[in-house]
């Protein structure tokens, strides 16, 4: 058997941020209920952003109040500056994610201000949150391409989840915003993050968006990750960044981690039942492969 990965699902929050019709607080809240009765360790809620820039995240205090003190534990919310903070940490919050794009081109774009300001005001979140014993998850944006900048090097994302790590972060995501990452590129950098930074510290966050998030999982387990970010069937994507469609499956990516002999806890039928629930609920079906074929019934040998 392999190691243990540790699973972080964002549907509710990155699933949901840009879909094109509303989506209900009911429904949100059923899918958070029922992925954590499915054994994912953490759930990424919702976000406390401008409803002005967000319309779909609304709700957050509605659906933060509806799930109650008693998951809190295993939830986790986006917070993109001190008033978000304040909003999150008024519903009971235990960990929240801030954000900063590897590139002032997109970083403007997404949060308006240039990343040395979002650095700076990262700091002082990280610093409210631990008064609090709050967890600060720091994700880092366009690590391997910007849509606005173009190419990221290597050592420009290593400088900015550095920086991350300084302003009082306690674990980094590393993403792929818009889907241009490939398997030897994702290797080099995340097995030099796990040495300059430690394995337990470190998680990533692709999207298919050109077909090789799955591929993309796979080389970031070879190079040393342990943890790993999806959206159930496949939803989501980044409202400021053009064209980038579909995070990586949970269910697609969590089976094939399995079959390697990584377990999870998360049971990999059950999220395929939640799946096409869901997509009967959205009215269309989601771009996961594994809810509509089924689980194999034997897996070949090695």
């Amino acid at each position: 058997m392999g190691d243990a990965i540790r699973f972080v699902e964002v549907a509710p929050r990155d699933g949901f941020q840009n879909w094109p019709e509303p989506v209900s607080t009911e429904v949100k809240e059923r899918l958070v209920r029922d992925l954590l009765e499915a054994g994912v360790e953490m759930v990424e809620a919702t976000s406390f952003v401008s409803p002005q820039w967000v319309p779909q995240m609304a709700d957050a205090e509605e659906l933060m109040g509806r799930l109650g003190p008693e998951p809190q534990a295993r939830l986790r919310v986006l917070v993109p500056n001190r008033r978000g903070l304040e909003r999150a940490l008024a519903v009971g919050a235990q960990t929240v994610v801030v954000n900063v794009g590897a590139t002032d081109g997109f970083n403007h774009k997404n949060l308006n201000r240039s990343v040395t300001e979002t650095l700076e005001e990262i700091g002082a979140i990280c610093a409210a949150a631990g008064s609090v014993g709050v967890e600060v998850v720091g994700s880092l944006s366009v690590a391997w391409g910007c849509p606005y900048d173009g190419p990221v090097s290597r050592e420009r994302a290593l400088e900015v989840a550095d920086a991350l790590l300084q302003a009082g972060c306690a674990r980094l995501s590393i993403a792929d915003t818009i889907g241009v990452a490939q398997p030897a590129a994702v290797g080099y950098l995340c097995r030099e993050a796990v040495v300059r930074f430690g394995e337990d510290r470190i998680a990533v966050h692709f999207h298919d968006t050109r077909g090789l998030g799955v591929a993309n999982v796979l080389a970031a387990l070879e190079a040393g990750v342990r943890e790993f970010e999806g959206s159930i069937g496949g939803i989501g994507g980044c409202p400021f960044a053009p064209r980038s469609t579909g995070n990586v499956c949970s269910e697609d990516l969590l089976h094939m981690l399995e079959l390697m002999g990584h377990a999870s806890g998360a049971s990999v039928p059950r999220l395929l039942e939640i799946a096409g629930r869901l997509a009967e609920e959205l009215g269309r079906p989601l771009p996961g492969k594994l809810y509509k074929a089924g689980l194999e019934p034997w897996a070949a040998t090695a």
